[in-house]
Parts: structure tokens; sequence; C-alpha cells
């Protein structure tokens, strides 16, 4: 058996939250969401807080949560609900000294602002998370522990019970943003591009002179750096889908 496939990539991120696979012991490339816990403490973007190898141990893709909005939000009132919760999310992370950009998933926006370190992008993800990035056993309803999403997606639930939903403007959408297929293409492409370069194709030959082009070595947790995950790692980076960029 080849373990060192079996644990690769599984997670093929999605790329409307990030484009790349994702190797289950290769952390550090997207923005949707395995996890770790999180520090002791939260402090602005920009300092570590202190962040130790134990601390800062773990992904820096986010968690998966269960959401609220289950929808394609089509609607206008679902939509403007949903850039609501944004605001209060905003909110809830500016007062925890990190900054974040509502987002509109229709959009294809980011909410995680580039040009972290990796320090910074685990502090972020322990503010937006919470306990959820330790593990999936913080429930939804359970949104004390979950973080400035859990806050967020209470606050929906006040708003909602109280016949008063959430709405904000909507954003306008960026004329020159990549569209998702725009975006996995560009990504194909830099493998594509990277792999040639070392003289492999972009598909599996079986060998392990493949699977070092393709992955290389970044080690885990902590220890990931993009620049020796091979082209994989390359072109998460280059396409703006790792929290590193």
């Amino acid at each position: 058996m080849n373990v060192r496939r079996l644990a690769a990539p599984v997670a093929m991120a999605g790329i409307a939250v990030c484009a790349a696979a994702v190797a289950l012991t290769v952390t550090g490339a997207f923005g949707i969401s395995l996890f770790e816990p999180p520090g002791t403490e939260v402090v602005a973007a920009g300092e570590t807080g202190g962040l130790d190898g134990e601390e800062a141990s773990g992904a820096t893709v986010d968690p998966p949560a269960t959401e609220l909005f289950h929808s394609e939000l089509v609607s206008i009132e679902d939509q403007s609900e949903y850039m609501g919760r944004e605001q209060v999310i905003a909110e809830c992370m500016a007062e925890k000294g990190v900054d974040y950009l509502p987002a509109a998933p229709w959009l294809n926006q980011d909410r995680q602002p580039r040009g972290l370190s990796y320090e910074q992008s685990i502090i972020w993800l322990n503010a937006f998370y919470g306990e959820a990035r330790e593990s999936w056993s913080a429930p939804a309803s359970d949104w004390q522990r979950r973080g400035c999403l859990g806050v967020g997606d209470h606050a929906v639930e006040v708003a909602r019970a109280a016949g008063t939903p959430l709405s904000a403007p909507l954003p306008e959408p960026d004329p020159n943003a990549l569209t998702e297929e725009e975006e996995w293409a560009a990504f194909q492409e830099a493998i594509a591009s990277c792999m040639a370069e070392e003289g492999f194709g972009a598909f599996d030959d079986g060998t392990d002179e493949w699977w070092d082009a393709m992955y290389g070595d970044a080690g885990t947790g902590a220890a990931y750096r993009w620049e020796d995950a091979g082209c994989d790692g390359y072109a998460v980076h280059v396409t703006g889908n790792d929290n590193m960029h």
C-alpha cells in the first residue's frame, strides 16, 4: 500500500472557497477549512501573539462549519440577510483586532485579507472559527464556542425570531474579478507549467519522482511552507489561494 498516496490531496477544496487539492497531512493551503487548535489568545493582525509551534500547529485552512444559509442565495432578501451577517462578523473580528472582508460568495469574494503571514493567518482563523478549528465538536447550536462565525449565526437567528431579519447593502460585482471557472483554469495552467519545467506531465505517472515534483515535502502544521510544497504549493500560492500571498 502506498502510504504517501493515501495522504494525497483528497479534498478538492472547491475553488469557490479556494481552488486546489489539499493533502490531509500538508496544511497551509486553502481558505475552506480543515483544522487546528486555536492559540491561547487572539491578538491584532500583524502580531504573532507568542504563537509557538504547538499553538500554531495544524492547517492554515479554515474548518468546515454548519452554515445557516444552505440555498443558492438567489433572492435579494437572502443575499441582503447574508451580508447583514457578514457585517456582524466583521464587527466581531474588529473587536478582536483582526481585519475581515465582508464577502458575497455569489460574487466569488474572499473574506480573509491577503498578504497575511503564517502567524497572522492562524490568528485570523482562531478569531473566525473559535473552537471549531480544533475539531468538529462545536455544534452550530453552541454558537459561543464557534468564534465570530458563531456570533454572526446567532445574530441571524435572533433577528429572524424577532421578525426583523438582518440586512445590509449588496456589494457591487468587480468587473475584473475572475470567475470560479477562470480561477480554476489558472490554477490548472500553473500546475501544468510548473510540472513541465520539472519534466513531468500534470497527471500522476505512478513514480515517486512525479509525486515529489507535484507535492514536494512541505512538512505539516507550523512547518508548512508553500515553497517546499512542489508544483501544487506553487500553483496554490500564485493563484492567491493560500493564506500567505
